[in-house]
């Protein structure tokens, strides 16, 4: 066989399942961030065939093992290349901890992974970085502050909480929008409330409630109670999911002086209802126990894993009982005392209800709205996945323009 010259044996190939891809695009943003390579991430998605989420957890735990242990052989010699490498494998554990079972006890011990990585990463990070648990309900729930590079703590700055949605981590926060935040000279705190992963973690029977402005409270104190920060320059920014949480926590904490919301979701019944394809429990319902046993032609593995992951997170067991659940998460009646000026976000391919809500709520809300719809150089997609750097200048500019914040 005579000798050849190729460019490449890596194959840049995605899937039929737009969910599938949404994951792969997920990771690839990250990257934008320090939070993985293509190459990388391409070699991951080459061990995985068809549609089974089963194979996912083996491809990135695979993929994390290696890219952590280049870390801990940079560290400490090579402290730059210790960071990036523990960067980038904290997202794939986090890809790992993603799609593993809720119930079993893999999705807890690479979660874990995750946040380890991130922490060693941490120690090397120029940016001043402190871990910032906070007490809600008699428990401790995990949050990290970071300031800026050079920040005197004693300066106060403008800052930033930030929240993420229903399957995010506080990890993964610092690769979407905390390192483009740090750059522009605010301060960043992450936080991690009831039902999302990273509380889940360390309490695994605290889930989704819909009074997300108690936890929200709770995180306000937290940052408060920091030095370096301008009580008059606080902002709320919920991701996902976390712009239910973020319209509830604005419209009864008048601490916070500026909200983001990408995007504001105000009525999760009716969002989630949209989502699922208008499926009604009460023509087909099921339970946990029922998986196994449907056939997955009719509800294939990538559903039944979701449905898991939401029993899990919302504490209930059937289609029903979750159905119904989510009625109570709801912030109509109260888009009136959110007077804080609010950046309304949303992408074009988000689809029809998104857009109805994000209208709703720029009709609704008390305080003075800007609208910003997502179209272009594929930032259309569900919180700008496909392209952070244009998303996060759309935020950090308004603030900037709001507050008069360093460049």
């Amino acid at each position: 066989m005579a000798d050849t010259v190729e460019r490449t044996a890596t194959r840049i190939q995605g899937f039929a399942s737009g969910e599938y891809d949404f994951q792969l695009m997920r990771l690839l943003g990250a990257g934008n961030y320090g939070g993985g390579t293509p190459g990388e991430v391409f070699a991951a998605r080459a061990a995985i065939s068809g549609d089974d989420p089963a194979q996912w957890p083996a491809a990135f735990v695979s993929l994390a093992t290696e890219v952590d242990a280049l870390g801990a052989a940079a560290d400490p010699e090579f402290p730059i290349s210790a960071r990036d490498h523990a960067l980038r494998a904290s997202m794939y554990w986090r890809c790992a901890e993603y799609f593993a079972d809720p119930f079993e006890p893999q999705q807890r011990e690479w979660g874990l992974a995750s946040r380890a990585s991130f922490r060693r990463a941490a120690a090397h990070f120029q940016t001043p970085f402190e871990p910032m648990p906070y007490p809600c309900d008699g428990l401790e729930l995990p949050g990290y502050f970071l300031r800026p590079a050079g920040a005197d703590p004693a300066v106060p700055r403008p800052t930033v909480l930030t929240i993420t949605g229903f399957d995010g981590t506080g990890e993964e926060l610092y690769f979407q929008t905390a390192r483009a935040a740090l750059e522009r000279g605010f301060n960043v705190a992450v936080a991690e409330g009831p039902g999302q992963v990273g509380a889940l973690r360390d309490h695994p029977d605290l889930v989704f409630r819909p009074d997300y402005e108690v936890p929200i409270r709770a995180m306000v104190d937290a940052v408060l109670a920091r030095s370096g920060v301008d009580p008059q320059r606080l902002a709320l920014y919920g991701i996902s999911f976390g712009g239910y949480f973020a319209l509830r926590g604005a419209a009864h904490d008048d601490r916070i002086r500026a909200l983001i919301a990408n995007s504001p979701i105000v009525d999760l019944h009716a969002y989630m209802s949209a989502f699922v394809g208008g499926h009604n429990p009460d023509d087909d319902d099921f339970s946990l126990d029922d998986l196994p046993h449907i056939p997955d032609e009719v509800f294939p593995r990538l559903n039944k894993l979701m449905f898991k992951a939401s029993c899990r997170r919302f504490g209930v067991r059937t289609f029903s009982g979750w159905f119904e659940r989510i009625r109570e998460f709801s912030a109509v009646s109260m888009l009136a005392d959110i007077q804080c000026p609010t950046l309304a976000l949303a992408g074009t391919g988000e689809g029809g209800e998104t857009e109805r809500q994000l209208q709703q709520f720029a009709d609704q809300a008390g305080g003075p709205v800007t609208v910003h719809r997502f179209a272009s150089l594929g930032s259309d997609m569900h919180c700008q996945l496909g392209n952070l750097p244009l998303s996060n200048a759309v935020i950090f500019d308004w603030l900037g323009r709001l507050w008069r914040a360093p460049a």
